[in-house]
């Protein structure tokens, strides 16, 4: 089970696992932890571990930092915040994009194309009229027209240390351009944009792009990506644009729904792109601009992170109407239809240790926390079904649980070149399976994972489209259905598939000698050696 949950981005600032009574609703109590100087809002507190790196939507790529971008930035598609399988809906688009398949010829293909006949799929978005950015010095303009701060002297930057100490704010509205414009960013060589690579070899003339820009960088040259066009993405008018992949990549729709391909606004580039502002770390990467329901007004990455709700913001975002059959039960529906962000404001502070955060918790600095495994005991029981459920002493402290699984999978992977464990020989993959076998990851669940996790039996965890439950989706190979559940094979039918690979009782049939096998470990410290007595007692078990 997930002890953490990243915040959809339908939802911005709702539940994460365990949760407390909100903090700043309402009248305050006595021993409120964080005084009575902060206005009467509805405010979020919560905490976060690993220091942002990057807040640039060319660059970001963790979980550590979605938790913002993903409140700031709008890419035009998004996951439908209850349902699962994770389903993608529109956010800033008008409808879901359809591939268009065109073959060799030019000649448009219909759904049943197979892949071989698709030279190309074109994604047409439509986004939607009347989205604004944030208040953002980059779109400030005198009564002119003119940008007030995209020449700026060296008498005016010496007193800008942040992006809070420039006087004027603009906005403008969302348009189609603004998506490619981001799109190009993607190869710009100065950012160094970590999808790069993989995008060149999908998005048409995105390798070439980032070449010609490379040269120009080497050469000195200044680079205006308004001025270079990408032959795989155009501005079809005002809120339409369309992205051009080369042949098949029906993956290609998730991608969409990430802030790679958030939008960007031109001026954002010419403003931080001042030599006097990169000196001073005034930087995209350091204060981000979008249309999305939150704003970041302060960004101590060793300290705290305060986002604001965007005045800009629409006022066509709701909360959804529909989700799963138990949503209805946990209270996840009681708010269907209401307009989103419910929040003003929310405050992270950056905690390293998980034991003073929940601590804290506790105390009521923060509305949501994981559940340490330090904790997990004193926190978490397991009913007579098997689920989690809080004790009674956390549960009269008005605190609630909420569980999910991770899309996240674990592996121990076997390498194929091995002359003993490697290859495809009936011997080898015999050993393989009872190899298998003899790992008993329910035992490794319980005992290391406090009993959050799911034996896995593919590749593809819950939630995730292709996803097969229960019967349909089990590993034969390690488990049988029994008695309406999977359950591992005995120990017995690992030794069996051992002979026949050629070591009863773990010895070679042919020499007499052990079985040798090598396992490949950088794990050190006394967690990792509890893990590995409990692999040894694996192997043991089978005799190797």
């Amino acid at each position: 089970m997930a002890d953490n949950v990243i915040m959809s981005r339908r939802i911005r600032m709702c539940s994460v696992i365990i949760i407390g009574l909100l903090a700043g609703c309402g009248d305050r109590p006595w021993n409120y932890p964080y005084g009575f100087d902060l206005p009467e809002k509805n405010l979020f507190f919560g905490s976060f571990s690993e220091r942002p790196k990057h807040l640039d939507p060319a660059v970001s790529y963790s979980a550590s930092e979605v938790v913002f971008t993903g409140q700031i930035y709008e890419p035009p598609l998004q996951y439908h915040y209850l349902k699962r399988p994770y389903e993608l809906e529109t956010l800033t688009a008008e409808v879901l994009p359809q591939p268009i398949w065109y073959d060799s010829a030019g000649d448009l293909l219909d759904s049943h194309a197979s892949p071989d006949q698709v030279m190309k799929s074109v994604y047409r978005i439509k986004i939607k009229p009347g989205i604004y950015y944030q208040p953002h010095p980059a779109l400030a303009k005198d009564s002119s027209g003119n940008f007030l701060y995209h020449q700026l002297t060296d008498d005016e930057l010496k007193d800008i240390y942040a992006i809070a100490d420039f006087e004027v704010t603009g906005s403008r509205e969302l348009v189609a351009a603004d998506y490619v414009h981001q799109i190009k960013r993607l190869a710009h060589p100065k950012l160094h944009s970590p999808i790069l690579g993989l995008m060149s070899a999908y998005i048409e003339g995105l390798a070439e792009l980032s070449e010609e820009l490379n040269t120009k960088h080497e050469q000195g040259e200044q680079i205006d990506l308004t001025q270079i066009q990408l032959s795989g993405v155009r501005e079809l008018d005002r809120y339409t644009y369309e992205i051009t992949i080369k042949g098949k990549y029906p993956q290609f729709a998730y991608w969409l729904a990430m802030p790679f391909f958030a939008p960007m606004p031109p001026e954002a580039d010419r403003f931080y792109d001042q030599p006097g502002l990169t000196e001073k770390n005034v930087s995209l990467d350091w204060y981000p601009i979008g249309t999305g329901p939150f704003m970041l007004v302060e960004n101590n990455p060793n300290r705290r992170m305060v986002m604001v709700r965007n005045p800009n913001y629409r006022t066509d975002d709701f909360y959804p109407a529909e989700g799963l059959p138990e949503d209805k039960e946990n209270g996840l529906l009681q708010d269907a239809g209401k307009p989103m962000p419910f929040i003003e404001q929310a405050i992270y502070s950056r905690e390293v240790e998980a034991i003073p955060t929940w601590n804290k918790f506790l105390q009521g600095y923060y509305d949501t926390s994981g559940v340490s495994s330090e904790s997990f005991d004193q926190v978490v029981q397991f009913g007579s079904t098997g689920d989690a459920v809080l004790t009674e002493e956390i549960q009269q402290k008005g605190i609630r649980l909420v569980t999910s699984v991770a899309a996240t999978s674990f592996y121990t992977g076997f390498n194929m070149l091995d002359p003993v464990i490697g290859g495809y020989s009936e011997e080898a993959k015999k050993l393989r399976r009872a190899v298998s076998i003899a790992m008993d990851y329910e035992e490794y669940i319980s005992i290391f994972r406090n009993g959050r996790g799911i034996p896995s039996h593919g590749p593809i965890p819950p939630g995730i489209f292709g996803y097969l439950p229960e019967r349909l989706g089990i590993n034969s190979f390690v488990y049988r259905w029994q008695h309406g559940e999977a359950v591992r094979q005995p120990v017995a039918e690992a030794k069996r598939l051992l002979a026949e690979a050629g070591y009863p009782g773990g010895r070679s049939r042919k020499t007499g000698e052990p079985l040798i096998l090598y396992f490949d470990v950088t794990a050190t410290g006394p967690d990792a050696k509890a893990w590995l007595d409990w692999l040894r007692k694996q192997f043991q078990k089978i005799d190797i």
